[in-house]
This record gives C-alpha cells, sequence and structure tokens, in this order.
C-alpha cells in the first residue's frame, strides 16, 4: 500500500511539473534559441564539417544547454516556493520527479538539436538506432548528476558559478561513454562492440540514481 501510495504520489508530481514547465515557455524557448544560435553559427564557421568534428560539437552542444536548462530545476525556484514543497512533498519523491521531468525535457532538446544539424551540416551517422540508443541513456546520466549539482549549489551564494565546478568531473565518466557509443554509431560498427560500453552507462545512471535517493533527502531538510 505505502509503495502504491508513493507511485500515486510520484506520477501527480511528474505530471504538475511538466505541466509548470510547459507554462514557462521562456525558459523552453531560451533553450531550443540557444540551440539554434549554436548550430547556425557552426555551419558557418566549421565549414565544411567533418564526421567526428559533427559529432564532438553535437555533445557539445548538447553539455552546454543541458546545463542551462536544467540548472533551473531548484535555482530557478523561489524560497517561498521551495519551501512549501519540502514540507509537503518526500524528497525522494521530489527528487525522482525532477529527473523525470529533465530527461524528458532533455530528450525533446536532443532531438532536435540532432535535426537542426541535420539540416544545416548534414547527417553523417551511419546506424542511426544506435545513435538514438546513446541518447536514451546519455540524457538521464547529464539530468541526474545536474540535478544534484543543482540541489547542492542552492544554498550557495553564487550557484551559477559553483554549477560547473561541481558538475564537470562528475560528468567526465558518463559523457566519456556517451561518445564512445556515438562513435560508433557514426561508423556504423556492430553492435556487439557498443554492448559493454552501454550496458556500463546504464551501471553508471543506477549508480548516480541511488546516489541522488541517498544524498537528496539530506539536501532537502537543508
Amino acid at each position: 500500500m505505502k509503495q502504491a501510495a508513493f507511485l500515486r504520489r510520484a506520477l501527480a508530481l511528474l505530471g504538475h511539473d511538466v505541466r509548470r514547465e510547459t507554462r514557462q515557455s521562456q525558459a523552453l524557448a531560451g533553450s531550443l534559441l540557444y540551440l539554434v544560435a549554436g548550430v547556425f553559427a557552426a555551419q558557418l564557421l566549421l565549414r565544411p564539417v567533418g564526421p567526428a568534428a559533427w559529432l564532438t560539437f553535437y555533445w557539445l552542444l548538447v553539455l552546454f544547454v543541458s546545463i542551462y536548462t536544467i540548472s533551473r530545476s531548484f535555482l530557478g525556484q523561489s524560497r517561498g516556493l521551495h519551501l512549501y514543497y519540502r514540507v509537503s512533498v518526500p524528497g525522494v519523491a521530489w527528487w525522482l520527479t525532477k529527473v523525470m521531468t529533465g530527461t524528458l525535457m532533455l530528450w525533446v532538446l536532443m532531438g532536435f538539436c540532432a535535426m537542426l544539424m541535420a539540416l544545416w551540416m548534414g547527417y553523417p551517422i551511419q546506424d542511426t538506432g544506435l545513435f538514438l540508443l546513446t541518447l536514451l541513456l546519455g540524457a538521464p546520466m547529464l539530468v541526474t548528476v545536474l540535478t544534484l549539482v543543482s540541489a547542492m549549489s542552492q544554498g550557495s551564494s553564487q550557484p551559477a558559478q559553483l554549477m560547473p565546478v561541481l558538475g564537470f568531473p562528475l560528468l567526465v565518466p558518463g559523457l566519456l561513454l556517451v561518445h564512445r557509443i556515438s562513435k560508433l554509431a557514426l561508423d556504423g560498427l556492430s553492435w556487439d562492440l557498443a554492448w559493454t560500453y552501454a550496458l556500463a552507462l546504464v551501471g553508471l545512471n543506477l549508480m548516480l540514481l541511488a546516489l541522488g535517493v541517498l544524498l537528496f533527502p539530506f539536501l532537502w531538510r537543508d
């Protein structure tokens, strides 16, 4: 019964958070504009773009737009709204809700970025299925790390400056795995070579999620 009640509350929170993010259309529009400007500048400055440069720029752009977008998870909340959620919502349920909402948003932004780059800079990926698997596994990794770092930075006097300092060292292992898998998709190599990296990325996602579940209640109380 407790698990069912927790699940219902988490789903209700997810619906509420998705509606809140949808109503704040200027935030999503800012992320989309960031992508449009970045891809447009790249296709002017990097012409012609080789396959390796295309892939590297794609993940750099995704990294910076994810930091811009996910940093609003807690840093964009008012003090009053934060206190309201803290007294009315279980910490673990709110943590999982923020991770799921951020993952959905980042999937949309990743797809939009790939379509823009394919339109303006070509599409060198030979195995689209493997590339989609990379996006499917890479987004939760980015969101989990950045959401946790955003919660940790909230009490700081300079949270925007603290987020990259804390976030980049934690993101490096996941980014290396993501780049390895997407490079295999770029070259059209066998999926057999990608499973080791994909399973390692799944394990990393589970470890980060468990770390957030353990640490977030303490950050929530503070």
